[in-house]
């Protein structure tokens, strides 16, 4: 009886154990955005365009966690989509389920970017997170390259 009270007191203490890794990883204890969310506020035009080393020639905010961002010849443009609360959840779902799908590491880890950043596989997003904010950087389909991604995402994590 001593060996099965044991054995499961154990085991408890392992969930327990288990349910707090998770929880770290899921950065639930970062601290909450507060400041006004305006998504096009955190990265000026000006900034935009000393990045991609074009100019930016419009600007669209969509809701509250959109801005589009319009520049070249073409037309060419890139959304930065901000989650502004539970940031750190979602990056930790995100990054994980990849994980889990392809049995292995899909993201590379950015160093110095807010309080965690990644470029997901094929250089088609970045993704940071600073406090609670998680700010995602479309780049399938805009022609920005993971360099400029990267300086838009330092500037951004700046303001945060």
């Amino acid at each position: 009886m001593l060996v099965v009270a044991g054995g499961c007191a154990y085991f408890a203490y392992r969930v327990k154990q288990k349910t707090h890794e998770f929880t770290q990883s899921m950065h639930t204890n970062a601290k909450p955005y507060t400041g006004r969310r305006q998504p096009c506020a955190m990265l000026s035009t000006s900034e935009a365009s000393n990045a991609l080393g074009q100019t930016v020639a419009s600007v669209e905010q969509r809701g509250t966690s959109v801005c589009e961002y319009t520049y070249g010849t073409n037309g060419q443009h890139f959304d930065v989509e901000y989650t502004w609360q539970g940031g750190g959840i979602t990056m930790g779902i995100a990054h994980g389920a990849m994980k889990s799908i392809s049995g292995m590491e899909t993201f590379t880890p950015l160093e110095g970017i807010g309080d965690e950043a990644y470029l997901a596989p094929g250089n088609s997003a970045l993704m940071m997170r600073k406090g609670d904010v998680m700010v995602n950087i479309d780049l399938r389909e805009s022609g920005v390259n993971a360099d400029a991604a990267k300086k838009m995402a330092s500037q951004i994590a700046d303001r945060l």
